[in-house]
């Protein structure tokens, strides 16, 4: 490594990513805000959403390959990587959606990624759903109903922040985004 060149990964941008998810899981404003403008975020908001994306798909596949008796290496590890694929690509389909209403339809004033930075990071409670994998009814469904109502706040509070949105906007925005991909997965 030449000298001027920084490692890509040091314990102090880890200790910024996490630092940052905290703040995002407190729902701290300021944090919004930050990720918005920071254009140097986005890779670390890139990061969390495939941590999550891992998360979840280690959780689903343990619980399904558990619910069918077919656990194995081999189902562990595509089950993992296909449900990772489709959850981060559901993140960023529903970013895309959000961005799009939001902007065009009630004129908030943002970019895409400024945007995405802070909805990626709302999804950090999803690391829950690896808990999924516990076999026993009751903590799927609280892990389930907690880290979902948490992400869709936290990314309720992202939107409004990065939209420059009031409550009304921003649950409109949330709302109309929601039908358009429901009426899209319906026409297909």
């Amino acid at each position: 490594m030449t000298q001027g060149q920084s490692r890509p990964i040091t314990r102090q941008k880890i200790h910024e990513l996490w630092s940052r998810i905290v703040r995002i899981a407190r729902f701290d404003k300021d944090a919004f805000r930050e990720l918005k403008e920071d254009k140097s975020a986005t890779g670390q908001a890139v990061a969390v959403l495939l941590i999550v994306g891992l998360s979840y798909g280690l959780g689903y596949s343990i619980f399904t390959g558990l619910q069918t008796n077919s656990l194995s290496l081999n189902q562990l590890i595509s089950g993992t990587i296909a449900n990772m694929i489709f959850t981060d690509f559901a993140a960023f389909i529903w970013s895309a959606t959000v961005f799009l209403v939001g902007t065009k339809l009630f004129q908030g004033k943002t970019g895409f990624w400024e945007l995405a930075r802070p909805l990626f990071f709302s999804a950090a409670p999803g690391v829950l759903f690896v808990l999924i994998a516990i076999p026993v009814r009751p903590i799927i469904i609280a892990t389930t109903i907690i880290a979902s109502a948490w992400i869709v706040s936290a990314e309720f509070l992202a939107l409004k922040s990065a939209m420059g949105f009031n409550t009304q906007r921003a649950l409109l925005t949330s709302v109309v985004g929601l039908l358009t991909l429901i009426f899209i997965q319906m026409t297909i």
